[in-house]
């Protein structure tokens, strides 16, 4: 009786060890072939920190500034379609303060841009997404004593990882240009060649899945 149990269980071991390396067989071109095209259509909605840096000429009463470091925020909606195209909607602000010669006083720059996007995407790797993207639409800055609307422009690239079907976290670059009329006293606006704000940022945040 003892020599039947185990001839069964060698025989099952056998069989179970033979059906693990046919479906491991089976599923191996899949996987390649998932990684290799994006997935299906998905929506996403995102919430990004913006640490950036608005990189043309300010003028303000104390003098010229470049490159000063503000903080900011974006929110975002996007679908991909299974081709790697698709499109979005974005809407960032930015806060930026420059000093003053008051104690305690700062003049303060906030930046909005909201506008929506081409985007082109897809799986790099069984859990990561690529894009890139570029978009067009409104920009306005108001320095409390004066706000003022134009163009905008964007062109950003990023990385996600989906860490299930609902969750995931990304990091990205993104470029902003806000192109405004010319104005009489010019503290906040730019060098005359562009007559605007020129910003650069990274993003990091969080992704949800709808």
């Amino acid at each position: 009786m003892k020599m039947r149990n185990f001839a069964f269980f060698k025989a099952t071991l056998t069989l179970f060890c033979c059906l693990s390396w046919l479906m491991a067989e089976a599923q191996e071109p899949a996987a390649i072939e998932s990684q290799q095209k994006p997935k299906s259509t998905y929506h996403a909605l995102s919430a990004n920190v913006s640490p950036g840096w608005i990189t043309t000429k300010v003028f303000t009463p104390e003098g010229t500034h470049s490159w000063r470091t503000g903080i900011g925020y974006e929110l975002a909606y996007r679908c991909l379609f299974k081709s790697g195209y698709g499109f979005g909607l974005d809407y960032t602000h930015s806060h930026t303060s420059y000093p003053s010669n008051y104690y305690g006083a700062h003049y303060n720059l906030d930046l909005n841009y909201v506008g929506p996007s081409f985007i082109y995407g897809g799986n790099i790797g069984k859990q990561w997404i690529a894009t890139v993207e570029a978009g067009l639409g409104y920009a306005n800055y108001n320095d409390g004593d004066e706000s003022k609307g134009g163009f905008g422009t964007k062109w950003g690239m990023g990385v996600e990882y989906q860490l299930n079907s609902v969750l995931g976290f990304g990091i990205g670059l993104r470029h902003y240009v806000a192109t405004f009329s010319k104005q009489e006293n010019p503290y906040y606006d730019s060098d005359k060649y562009t007559n605007g704000f020129k910003r650069f940022t990274i993003n990091a945040g969080l992704r949800i899945y709808l």
